[in-house]
């Protein structure tokens, strides 16, 4: 019976990384392809870094700029561009029927846009604190292009399919080196959204992958998987710095052999981090401009009016009352939580391309199936169930704790101040929180195969290599 379990699991991890990239290849390079620039979240500021980095320019530069709508002196943080590759990564579309669609006008205009050879400083408040690592692939593809002689246009298409290219790369190697959960890696690998990201100059794609692939390592329990996982998942903080308490989670199993030692890892491992988050809140780290607001019900102020973000003021606010720091996120999710929900599956473009409910279900249905996969499924070395109870309890305690920070820090840097919710939370953050979930949960048996558990997630899979391009060319260029 053993051996027969470790053929079920050698086939398993060879066949599952070949039916990831027939699935999610299409996929990502129609997404490529088809979804006009500067049609993903934050995808202009994420080219800018990314062709930041190809011109040497690993940080960003903090200055004194004026606001064009007051003419008020304010803070600014960024870097230069050509303003024609800047002028193709904002795209062009117009706007009927409420969305924007790519007219034939418009398509030519990307096509025929230059290179000025003219560089402007861009200002980019929200990916100016990522450390640039994640941006090598873009920066790859947009080197290639410029090589080439190819247009801006043509460059951002180039730099789209390289991130691609990445995510591929990454997440085969997630299902070939997991020792087990490999049904939900591929899960979160395959959901709209992952694909739709990593099809784009958005990183977040690529940070989902990586972190699939450090819970992979994480899986193996060995010093090799180990050491993979943290340099894959280091790539991910210096870019999130506030999923940082994940990292301890490479210190387990608790009351286990050589827990100390791993500790003395997880210590060092956050040091680069802690670094770099310390400098971009010395040199880098800007209030974001918003359209000028007054304070939210919380404020106790004057009643003046604002166009900035003000992480001191909202900071009081919370200390002013402690309960605030629970509140406020459980308000935010009875809000909204059913919204993200569906964000974490796929909601794509500038959050404007929903599918039917039914969808919806069908997706979070494979990825129950995945989890009951994880419970169910042979383990390499099962954890005696005492000491599997107690660090499953504590891998929960530091995913929540994890996404709590997050949330604060959103009411820090982003959110009104006095607002009494917590605003620009976006569903696609708690994927990279789903792949640690296989170590909050027991093995309770070994007796159902892994590719069953992932049979709901390849039909998924198959089912968006058609519906999800659909989706983007309706969207955008019916009407």
């Amino acid at each position: 019976m053993r051996r027969r379990d470790a053929a079920w699991r050698a086939g398993e991890a060879g066949l599952l990384p070949f039916l990831f990239l027939a699935c999610a290849l299409p996929v990502l390079a129609l997404t490529a392809l088809l979804t006009p620039p500067g049609q993903s979240p934050d995808e202009p500021a994420h080219l800018i870094r990314a062709n930041g980095l190809l011109q040497g320019a690993f940080m960003p530069v903090r200055k004194l700029g004026t606001d064009p709508y007051t003419g008020t002196p304010i803070q600014q943080v960024g870097v230069k561009i050509d303003s024609g590759l800047l002028e193709a990564g904002l795209g062009k579309t117009t706007q009927a029927d409420g969305r924007p669609v790519v007219t034939t006008a418009d398509a030519a205009d990307l096509y025929l846009i230059p290179w000025a050879h003219q560089r402007i400083f861009a200002s980019i408040p929200n990916t100016a604190t990522y450390f640039p690592l994640a941006y090598l692939p873009a920066a790859i593809g947009l080197g290639v292009g410029k090589l080439l002689g190819a247009s801006p246009f043509v460059c951002v298409i180039l730099a789209r399919l390289a991130n691609a290219a990445a995510y591929l790369a990454a997440g085969a190697a997630t299902l070939a080196v997991a020792a087990y959960a490999r049904a939900l890696f591929l899960a979160v690998l395959l959901l709209p959204m992952s694909l739709f990201l990593g099809g784009t100059l958005n990183q977040d794609g690529l940070l989902i992958a990586l972190t699939c692939l450090a819970c992979a390592g994480l899986t193996r329990g060995t010093p090799g998987g180990r050491k993979l996982g943290f340099a894959a998942f280091l790539v991910v903080l210096l870019a999130k710095p506030p999923y940082l308490p994940l990292l301890g989670l490479f210190a387990l199993p608790l009351a286990w052999p050589g827990f100390w030692r791993r500790a003395g890892g997880v210590v060092f491992a956050s040091v680069p981090v802690l670094l770099w988050a310390a400098i971009i809140a010395l040199f880098i780290t800007v209030p974001f401009g918003k359209s000028p607001y007054h304070p939210g019900p919380l404020f106790t102020g004057a009643n003046v009016l604002m166009d900035r973000t003000n992480a001191a003021a909202n900071l009081h606010i919370l200390l002013a009352d402690k309960a605030r720091f629970a509140t406020l996120p459980l308000h935010t999710l009875a809000l909204w939580g059913t919204d993200k929900l569906k964000e974490m599956v796929g909601v794509l473009g500038l959050l404007q391309i929903t599918f039917p409910q039914w969808f919806y279900g069908l997706w979070w249905g494979a990825v129950g199936m995945a989890l009951l996969g994880v419970v169910v499924s042979p383990r390499p070395e099962p954890l005696p169930l005492a000491i599997a109870l107690l660090n499953g309890a504590l891998v929960l305690a530091v995913i929540i704790l994890t996404a709590w920070l997050i949330m604060i820090s959103f009411y820090l840097s982003w959110t009104n101040v006095g607002l009494d919710f917590i605003d620009g939370l976006q569903g696609r953050y708690a994927l990279l929180l789903l792949p640690f979930l296989p170590f909050a949960i027991p093995a309770l048996g070994g007796w159902l195969p892994e590719w069953v558990a992932a049979l709901p997630v390849l039909l998924m899979g198959g089912l968006d290599i058609g519906y999800i391009p659909l989706k983007v060319l309706l969207f955008y260029y019916f009407h």
